[in-house]
């Protein structure tokens, strides 16, 4: 993908959509990212301080707070960039953002701090509005480009924001007072379509096109607007399966459902660029963490795929946090190491400059350490290694913002 975004990319042949569009998509991407991170750090301080709603905390501080702004920020960018479409305005890329950062943080304070559930409730809504408001802004860029080899990844989009909106309803659901029989039916239906929908979807429209970017390389043939047609929809049809079954209490059925879901990771990876020993010297640990995070994406699904085969509770804390941190962090991570330096700019210098500030070994290793002490739920092992991964990226994260005041 020879003309994928990069600190200069309006100069270099980008500009094709409307002038500035990049300049502009930029300072929007900077702005939701710094919002993430904070988001990143409430999640590093609620594992190891006290409070009252044990993990659910730092799960929804970092899923519907950090990923969901990256989510936010990065599709909106490489939207703009690869579709060559014109941006949103900055009224309403803020809007986005701070009805979800707002939405995030009365959710998750209403539930920690046991306020009226009806407040919770308001909060989930926000989040709501936030991902309809999303929607929105991609179709407008994508449909405005000049390119049309996004429209499939739009698609993508558009079936991860509708699962997620639905996941969104049935947690609220549960959030303002939901119980009895029905609550882990919605709880797992609730997981399914946030996890596996909402971010699974995310990850899985824009794969083809960000492997090819992280690793340098054109896109894979077999990664054309059918294929990545054929696979959303074979994805869509797994994950509405698993959410009827486990909602209608049929677990033989949510584990074919997710049986054929792992299936269809299989069969992403087969639409990737092959990466061959010029990629991995290029991009070292960056590519490595993308592997890593696929495969352990698919190994917690396989997992909750045999709980519910075998009757058992499903999307367990190991399992939850296997997919999470294993999965879903180290592939945030891997974006944002190339995407940090892109959006400093600078030149081909100063871009590769950033890109050896973020080649980190150590944060590769404390991710898989910190995804095995979850398998194993080891806390002293995962509290470490999240701990050393995070101070890793947030120095890393410190010399290219310190660089880009100098």
């Amino acid at each position: 993908m020879t003309d994928a975004p990069t600190g200069d990319a309006e100069s270099a042949g980008a500009a094709r959509g409307p002038t500035g569009r990049v300049a502009l998509v930029q300072g929007q991407t900077r702005t939701t990212l710094a919002v993430a991170f904070t988001f990143v750090v409430a999640t590093a301080i609620a594992l190891v301080i006290p409070h009252h709603t044990g993990w659910w905390l730092p799960l929804h501080l970092f899923l519907a707070g950090a990923l969901l702004l990256a989510i936010s920020a990065a599709t909106q960018f490489f939207a703009v960039t690869w579709a060559a479409g014109p941006p949103v305005s900055n009224r309403m890329a803020a809007a986005q953002r701070w009805l979800l950062a707002v939405g995030v943080v009365l959710l998750v304070a209403a539930r920690e701090l046991r306020w009226p559930r009806a407040l919770a409730g308001l909060g989930g809504a926000g989040v709501i509005a936030a991902l309809l408001l999303l929607g929105l802004s991609l179709r407008r860029s994508v449909r405005a480009g000049v390119q049309r080899r996004f429209d499939g990844a739009l698609g993508g989009y558009l079936c991860a924001l509708l699962a997620g909106v639905i996941g969104c309803v049935l947690g609220i659901a549960m959030a303002t007072g939901l119980s009895g029989s029905a609550l882990p039916r919605v709880r797992a239906a609730h997981l399914t379509l946030n996890l596996l929908g909402l971010v699974g979807l995310v990850i899985v429209a824009t794969l083809p096109f960000f492997t090819a970017t992280q690793a340098r390389v054109k896109m894979s043939p077999r990664a054309d607007r059918h294929a990545q047609g054929v696979l959303l929809a074979w994805l869509g049809a797994a994950i509405a399966t698993t959410t009827f079954g486990f909602l209608a209490g049929r677990s033989s059925v949510a584990a074919a459902g997710l049986a054929v879901y792992a299936m269809g990771l299989v069969g992403l990876v087969a639409l990737l660029p092959a990466i061959r020993v010029k990629q991995l010297r290029w991009a070292g640990p960056r590519l490595v963490q993308l592997g890593a995070g696929v495969a352990w994406w698919t190994g917690a699904t396989l997992a909750v795929a045999w709980q519910a085969a075998h009757g058992d509770p499903v999307f367990t804390r190991p399992v939850v946090g296997v997919l999470v941190v294993g999965g879903y962090a180290q592939i945030l991570a891997s974006a944002l190491a190339y995407l940090g330096p892109v959006l400093r700019g600078g030149g081909h210098q100063r871009l590769s400059a950033g890109f050896r500030t973020t080649r980190s070994w150590l944060g590769l290793i404390a991710a898989n350490v910190a995804a095995v002490g979850l398998l194993f739920d080891t806390r002293y092992v995962v509290v470490v290694a999240i701990g050393a991964w995070f101070v890793d990226t947030a120095v890393r994260a410190a010399t290219l913002v310190r660089r880009v005041s100098r």
